[in-house]
């Protein structure tokens, strides 16, 4: 795994660290690394549909 750091507004933060009061996840790098996977699925779709990647493989932790 790499390490990153990233800055949020307070107003993102706060729900980041709501899900994890919550219980959904266990903490907030769980909730980021969610939403990458999240966000890596829909534009791998985006760019699979405009013709912009026919087939694209990662390397480490499948998306």
């Amino acid at each position: 795994m790499k390490k990153i750091s990233i800055r949020l507004t307070e107003k993102q933060y706060e729900f980041l660290e709501s899900l994890v009061i919550s219980g959904e996840y266990a903490n907030v790098s769980e909730v980021i690394r969610d939403a990458i996977r999240y966000f890596m699925k829909v534009k791998m779709k985006e760019m699979s549909e405009s013709g912009k990647v026919e087939e694209m493989k990662w390397k480490g932790e499948n998306v």
